[in-house]
């Protein structure tokens, strides 16, 4: 049975196991240690505590949105001779080290002593990678190094350990998640980069992020999941679950118009089940109205998530994957959340937020105050950041156009919404 079962491991301690039936179908199954420990909690909003078996459904998604999606997961597949729609096959090729605190394993690994390993990323090195033609370098330590992120861009976990960049081999902790420039948008890193700090200046919480001086630049964003330590661990796992995972949802389904999570469901979600509902909804609907300031239309349900700073608190994770995708031809200029039943940015007016209030039972005022302050600190923040930004990282050809145009669409955004 162990070639159809793989273990999941929080830390030192087995969380349950995941198995294929005689029809090819998930099924998990929570151990017996972990439901006695007064102490442990559920792996997810949809894979409640229980001694029964989860089938199909939640619990296969769970699991398959931990495992990276598109032309990343192609790749990847194809360096390991398995097929792209073999969900198991590629949790145990890669699950030692996702998103999250846990660990998807072959039942025949022990933990190990040497397992905490890390092999030096030397510049030149790093260099090579961000010049590799397309290739997803997922596992460029080579055997020993197999770490999976879920999403569609080519990411390379890292730790950063005295200073320098490592990989992590055999399952140890990352500290970073290391993006890679893409084929197909200019300027992606740069792009994120100023997003992801502006939305820092405005007081948002958000990943630490950084370029790192490659040919083009790459991301560097610390791990929110990751909490960094000395014994015995370089950094600490930290539970989370994206929204789709949290939902029960594949990741196909990760855009609204396909079935995904709407704003209104997540927040009626993180209302009932985070430890501070008041702080958390208001910051949902700060996100919405940042994405619609800056032009981000890919705010969908795997770039939302849920942090389990300890088994009692649950909230809202910092704020991640942010950019401007309205600087880019070819990508879908429409929210991947809908505001009021709209979906075109420039169509978002008062009416449509006081819908979206209806909704979730806020007052519209309340709405309505929020969406127009989230302008007014992205145009009152914008000059000293883009002046702290050119001074950080030097001339940078997206900053041309994008400056202006989040201070365009932002005067829209305040104009439209207070608007009666």
């Amino acid at each position: 049975m162990s070639g159809h079962e793989l273990v999941v491991r929080w830390g030192d301690a087995e969380v349950g196991r995941v198995t294929l039936d005689a029809d090819g179908r998930f099924r998990f199954r929570y151990a017996e240690s972990w439901l006695d420990n007064r102490a442990a909690s559920a792996i997810s909003l949809s894979l409640p505590l229980r001694k029964d078996e989860y089938a199909e459904g939640p619990g296969h998604w769970f699991f398959a949105n931990l495992l990276p999606e598109a032309g990343a997961r192609q790749a990847v597949c194809a360096r390991l001779g398995i097929s792209e729609t073999n969900d198991f096959a590629l949790l145990r090729a890669i699950g030692g080290e996702c998103a999250g605190a846990l660990a998807i394993v072959d039942p025949a690994r022990t933990i190990r002593d040497d397992d905490n390993a890390y092999e030096l990323l030397e510049d030149h090195r790093l260099q090579q990678i961000v010049q590799r033609d397309g290739i997803v370098p997922l596992l460029v330590g080579g055997e020993t190094t197999r770490l999976s992120l879920a999403g569609a861009q080519d990411k390379l976990p890292v730790a950063r350990l005295d200073a320098r960049l490592q990989l992590p081999l055999r399952g140890a902790p990352s500290t970073h998640i290391l993006k890679l420039p893409h084929l197909r948008y200019a300027h992606l890193p740069v792009n994120e980069a100023f997003i992801m700090g502006l939305a820092a200046k405005i007081g948002f919480d958000v990943a630490k992020v950084e370029l790192v001086a490659t040919s083009p630049s790459c991301l560097l964003v610390e791990r929110y999941d990751r909490r960094v330590s000395d014994d015995p661990w370089p950094a600490v796992r930290l539970h989370q679950e994206d929204l789709c995972q949290a939902f029960g949802l594949p990741g196909s389904q990760k855009y609204e118009q396909e079935g995904g999570p709407t704003l209104a469901g997540i927040i009626e979600l993180v209302r009932a089940s985070v430890s501070d509902p008041i702080v958390d909804v208001r910051r949902l609907l700060e996100w919405q109205a940042f994405n619609v300031v800056v032009g981000n239309a890919d705010g969908h349900g795997k770039n939302l998530a849920l942090l389990y700073a300890s088994s009692r608190e649950l909230r809202l994770a910092p704020f991640y994957d942010l950019l401007s995708t309205m600087q880019y031809d070819g990508i879908d200029r429409r929210l991947a959340m809908s505001v009021g039943g709209r979906r075109q940015a420039p169509e978002l007016h008062r009416a449509q937020w006081e819908t979206l209030a209806a909704e979730v039972q806020i007052r519209a005022r309340v709405v309505i105050e929020i969406v127009a302050d989230v302008a007014d600190r992205c145009v009152a923040a914008l000059p000293s950041w883009t002046d702290d930004f050119g001074a950080a990282y030097g001339e940078q050809p997206i900053l041309q156009t994008l400056p202006t145009f989040i201070r365009s669409s932002a005067a829209r955004v305040a104009r439209q919404v207070q608007a009666k």
